[in-house]
């Protein structure tokens, strides 16, 4: 059985106390980022580091690009 939960917080710091909550519990961590954006692609080094403050070294993290048209 899997139970899985879907956040989508768009990179919105008013949702980045929140979403610590849901990585102490993760078992695995999918990032998604916009490949259209050069921003969002540069911002990803940002997130994988605040997933490692909260998560255990062994959950798996995976990084998916979205938006190729």
């Amino acid at each position: 059985m899997v139970k899985m939960s879907i956040s989508n917080t768009a990179g919105q710091e008013r949702f980045r106390t929140i979403t610590a909550l849901y990585y102490r519990a993760a078992q695995g961590i999918i990032l998604v980022y916009n490949v259209s954006s050069c921003e969002v692609f540069e911002a990803l080094p940002l997130w994988l580091e605040e997933f490692e403050n909260y998560v255990l070294p062994e959950v798996v993290k995976v990084v998916v690009s979205n938006k190729l048209d």
